[in-house]
C-alpha cells in the first residue's frame, strides 16, 4: 500500500513538471478561443503640440484595414484665432504614406478646453498597412501648409 501511494505521488509530481514545462499544455488552434490572431489588436497614436493635442484609437482588423477610428482633438490655445484639427496617416509596407480624408475639428468658437471626439470611417487599402498615426494641426495658413505635429507610428501586428 505504501508503494502505491508513493507511486501516485510521484506520478502527480511528474505531471506538474510536464505541465509547467509546456509539454502538457494545450496548443491554440487557428480561430480557436486562445488564438490571438483571430482577435483584433488595438492601436493608438498621440500627437502633442503647444497649440493642440490629438489622440486616436482603433482596432487592426487585418493586414490592410482598421475598424472605425476614434479621434480626439483639443485646442490647447483656445481663442487664439486658429482652429485645431486632426487627421490620420497610414504607411504601407512599401513605405508610401497615405493621408486620410477625414478631419476632426476643435473650432475656436466652440473651444471650452475639453476638446472634441469624432469617429472616422474604417480605413482599408489594397496593400498591407504597416503603420498608422494621428497628426494634429492648427489652421494657420490659407490653403495648405498648416503648422502640424505628427504623432507616433503604431505598428500593425497583422501586416
Amino acid at each position: 500500500m505504501l508503494t502505491t501511494k508513493r507511486n501516485l505521488v510521484g506520478l502527480g509530481a511528474a505531471a506538474l513538471l510536464l505541465t509547467g514545462s509546456g509539454v502538457g499544455t494545450a496548443v491554440a488552434q487557428p480561430g480557436g478561443a486562445g488564438d490571438v490572431s483571430a482577435r483584433g489588436v488595438h492601436g493608438d497614436s498621440k500627437a502633442n503640440a503647444s497649440y493642440a493635442y490629438a489622440h486616436a484609437t482603433w482596432k487592426w482588423t487585418g493586414p490592410g484595414s482598421t475598424s472605425k477610428v476614434k479621434v480626439y482633438v483639443n485646442d490647447q490655445r483656445c481663442r487664439d484665432g486658429y482652429d485645431s484639427f486632426a487627421f490620420m496617416q497610414f504607411k504601407g509596407t512599401d513605405g508610401a504614406v497615405i493621408t486620410g480624408e477625414s478631419r476632426a475639428w476643435n473650432y475656436n468658437s466652440d473651444c471650452v478646453g475639453r476638446g472634441k471626439s469624432t469617429k472616422f470611417p474604417r480605413f482599408s487599402d489594397g496593400f498591407n498597412v504597416a503603420k498608422a498615426r494621428v497628426v494634429v494641426c492648427k489652421n494657420d495658413v490659407t490653403g495648405s501648409g498648416d503648422t502640424c505635429k505628427k504623432g507616433n507610428w503604431h505598428k500593425n501586428p497583422k501586416a
